[in-house]
């Protein structure tokens, strides 16, 4: 054999063990990305028949609302899991909530960790937060669908504790979208949006994806047809709440920080133009942004965001890893006034 029939040989070789490991790698990634280790026995079909649901607010009329965002646990078990969850457990034994918000990225995302285990890390979480005998629901963040079951399978596997809420529309994208309507004394007084603000447009490696025309629509016709203070929570920000940092009045005792674009995802302002002058949404809370955190009035409404609650989520060390408590007063009809914040840090 000549040399250069060897080199062309050689190359040939190479080039079909590339392919062979491309072909294996692309099988294996499509196999993780579209596998459901979230099994259970829930169809997640039934999210439809409960489009909103009905809270009662206590005699003295204040609603209290406990977020946890950005937890991104690994497998329920690791140290900074297990420093996650006793926080968390701290903050639930400090105080009786009304409602509890899991507000997207409770597990880590697109992660091939031989340890990595997602059905753990939810079922370390869920039964949790369900042995307080609280509501809770969960508002899907971007890394929550990314490998090992998408959002519905989230929602479906949830379904099986007691005390989990949840609701969606038909035709409307998204996991989650529900109304949690608050009344006091036999009579509708404030009502929470809970809302999917997606997640990649290519699963786990494309451009942030941003909340869709229909889910709009869909909030838009919530919130006019109840006609009372609305709050909406949903897991990534709109470009409203860089002007509002910049703008807006802060709320005195919660730390603020940017350190990351507050912006970034432009495609949102569709949302904020749609609502920027709406009567009825006094708040919108979100997560997200680890190392961010805010609380400004503007415009009418509160923006809040919360900084990571998670030891395995990435982030400034100076900021804490905390909790954030939302406290409505539905005695008051002045937005600014209504609310009072608290971040509980562990």
């Amino acid at each position: 054999m000549t040399k250069k029939k060897k080199i062309i040989r050689a190359v040939v070789t190479l080039i079909a063990l590339i392919l062979v490991v491309l072909i294996a790698a692309g099988g294996y990634f499509a196999y993780r990305f579209n596998r459901n280790t979230l099994k259970s026995d829930m169809d997640y079909d039934n999210v439809f028949a409960q489009p909103s649901v009905t809270l009662q607010v206590p005699e003295d009329g204040y609603f209290d609302i406990l977020k946890i965002n950005d937890t991104h646990l690994f497998n329920g078990t690791n140290e900074n899991d297990a420093r996650t969850l006793n926080g968390i457990k701290f903050v639930l034994d400090s105080e009786q909530y009304d409602l509890i918000i899991a507000d997207g990225d409770i597990v880590d995302g697109f992660n091939l960790a031989s340890d990595y285990d997602k059905k753990n890390a939810f079922s370390s979480f869920c039964v949790l937060v369900d042995s307080y005998d609280t509501p809770w629901t969960f508002a899907p963040g971007n890394n929550d669908c990314e490998i090992d079951g998408d959002n519905e399978d989230i929602v479906a596997y949830m379904m099986q504790y007691s005390n989990f809420i949840c609701g969606n529309a038909q035709d409307v994208d998204g996991a989650v979208q529900f109304m949690i309507d608050l009344e006091y004394n036999g009579s509708l007084v404030h009502s929470i949006a809970v809302m999917d603000s997606n997640s990649r447009t290519v699963t786990a490696v494309g451009d942030y994806d941003s909340i869709h025309q229909n889910q709009i629509e869909w909030l838009s016709a919530q919130v006019e047809q109840r006609q009372c203070f609305t709050s909406v929570f949903f897991h990534m920000p709109t470009p409203a709440f860089k002007t509002a940092y910049d703008n807006g009045t802060d709320y005195e005792g919660i730390l603020k920080s940017d350190e990351y674009p507050l912006d970034d995802i432009k495609d949102n302002s569709l949302f904020d133009n749609a609502f920027a002058d709406n009567q009825y949404i006094s708040l919108i809370s979100c997560a997200h942004v680890h190392s961010d955190n805010m609380c400004s009035f503007y415009n009418g409404r509160y923006y809040q965001l919360s900084s990571r609650s998670g030891y395995s989520a990435s982030g400034n060390d100076e900021i804490p890893v905390s909790c954030t408590v939302t406290r409505i007063n539905v005695k008051d009809n002045d937005p600014q006034t209504m609310y009072s914040f608290e971040q509980i840090a562990y």
